[in-house]
């Protein structure tokens, strides 16, 4: 009984761990389950990466930004060789009708007051004439007026003035229009306008130095993992060889041969191992040069990708380092750039240079006055007005500050110039750098091309010969361990030849024109 209650606490046990792996493992495929169906595996080859790591760069984004945003400055610069026109409206309430007023007295000259002296005698004289014919021998009143005057007692008339007028109402609408057309601004705009013009050019080379780096990081990429997938291979092969003759040294060793000893069997062991371990170590850096792949080509961290490509292009020397270097002045982004900017400052100084001159503009208005008031100084007539003019700006001093901007601008100009040719020097030291890179690995390339076939030959011979028990362990070891690391040499040249390559158009700038060109 005991027995039994003992298997039974034994079989509840296991049950119960039995069902709690299944939900650990349900757990575990819940979560992969996501990420496996997440993931893709792509097959690319070299023209596929750099087709879609173009596609998928956030920097190209970046930089198609830039170009439009230089390309609405380049328009806002021209906007200024066209009129402007504006319209203003004003509406407005005063917290009272305006009136004019004015107090005091108004004197009137004294000629005025002697005319209106004798006017009015004239017309008592032309009345007492019509009612009584005249009083002979009596002065009349024109007389009477002339002795005043003759003996100065005539003078002015002073009136008193007490006016309260209306000058408007309190509510208006003020609308104008207004246009100005620059007609000469001493070469101003047109400075500027070619300082935007040549904005647009900056912001598309830096579009093509951002082009050219990620084709640069996408060749380097792949050409790694082209290199580690053949040196994985290589040693693939050489370790099912290694593998062959430690077996075959065991039976010649267990057989009783004479050439054959214990440490022979341990030394064709431990190459065993070592290729292993090397093999091992080669499958880690093909994954990460994938990553690093997967990084260049803006894809998913989860998505795999596989080359089709199993060994590079025979290298080829068919340029020059002259025509190399030619070729970078000419199309190095950095250094067309730095070209592009020296002109800039050329606009500059233009800019700088126009304050010395005058500025000439055409301008016009048109302008409506609303009032609610019909009559005073709003009315009919002032209501509704235009006007047309020129007119003329000419700082004639500012206390040198445009001599000092004229300068200013020249040796930012002078500064780029030297540094030009301090970039010329970078350029041609970084090209031949490549190119001797290049050449080395050229030269390599056809050394090692005979070695192989050497190497190959020599380990077919040895290992032919080892079956026969004609030759020792440690040279037929010898024979695939060199075979191996000539081949390896010989891969690795081929790849140092292609990046030397890849590395040379990034420097002369032509990197993306070479692709778009296959």
């Amino acid at each position: 009984m005991i027995e039994k209650s003992r298997v039974g606490a034994w079989k509840n046990k296991k049950e119960k761990e039995g069902k709690m792996m299944n939900k650990i493992v349900g757990s575990i495929v819940l979560a992969v389950l996501p990420t496996l169906l997440l993931a893709q595996t792509k097959v690319v080859s070299l023209n596929d990466a750099i087709a879609i790591a173009l596609e998928n760069n956030n920097q190209l984004k970046v930089s198609d930004t830039a170009i439009k945003i230089a390309d609405t400055q380049y328009e806002q610069a021209m906007s200024a060789h066209y009129p402007t026109l504006d319209l203003d409206v004003t509406a407005m309430r005063m917290d009272e009708d305006p009136y004019f007023q004015m107090r005091g007295t108004a004197t009137t000259p004294a000629e005025v007051a002697q005319q209106q002296l004798l006017g009015n005698a004239q017309f008592i004289d032309s009345v007492d004439t019509l009612q009584n014919g005249g009083a002979p021998g009596t002065p009349t009143a024109t007389q009477v007026a002339q002795g005043a005057i003759a003996a100065g007692q005539v003078s002015g008339i002073s009136y008193p003035i007490a006016m309260d007028v209306q000058m408007m109402g309190r509510d208006s609408i003020l609308s104008q229009l207004n246009l100005t057309l620059p007609l000469y601004t001493g070469g101003k705009i047109t400075a500027i306008t070619k300082q935007a013009k040549i904005g647009k050019d900056i912001a598309k080379e830096d579009k093509r130095r951002s082009r050219n780096q990620v084709v640069y990081d996408v060749k380097r990429y792949y050409y790694g993992v082209l290199l580690t997938k053949q040196l994985r291979s290589l040693t693939e092969d050489t370790l099912e060889r290694m593998r062959f003759t430690r077996d075959l040294t065991s039976r010649l060793y267990q057989g009783g041969s004479m050439r054959v000893k214990k440490t022979d069997y341990l030394r064709s062991k431990l190459s065993v191992n070592f290729i292993d371990s090397l093999h091992e170590t080669l499958l880690a850096k093909e994954t990460m040069a994938k990553s690093a792949l997967i990084n260049a080509m803006g894809l998913s961290w989860r998505d795999e990708v596989e080359i089709i490509d199993t060994s590079f292009t025979a290298p080829t020397m068919d340029k020059t380092m002259t025509a190399l270097v030619d070729d970078a002045y000419r199309f190095n982004p950095d250094y067309t750039t730095l070209r592009l900017a020296i002109d800039v400052y050329g606009a500059k100084i233009d800019e700088s240079k126009s304050d010395y001159l005058p500025n000439v503009a055409l301008m016009g208005s048109l302008q409506n006055i609303y009032n609610d008031y019909d009559y005073g100084v709003v009315n009919d007539t002032t209501k509704n007005s235009w006007s047309i003019g020129v007119g003329l700006r000419w700082e004639l001093f500012n206390g040198g500050r445009t001599m000092s901007k004229v300068e200013q601008s020249r040796l930012e100009k002078r500064k780029l110039e030297q540094q030009e040719v301090l970039l010329q020097e970078g350029l041609a030291l970084q090209v031949k750098q490549a190119f001797l890179q290049m050449q080395s690995s050229y030269r390599q390339y056809g050394i090692l091309t005979e070695a192989v076939e050497t190497a190959r030959e020599s380990r077919d011979l040895n290992t032919r010969a080892y079956q026969e028990d004609m030759v020792e362990t440690k040279d037929v070891i010898e024979s695939q361990l060199f075979e191996a690391f000539t081949e390896g040499d010989f891969f690795r040249s081929q790849h140092d030849h292609a990046l030397a390559r890849a590395t040379t158009d990034y420097i002369v700038g032509t990197a993306i024109e070479q692709q778009l060109d296959r």
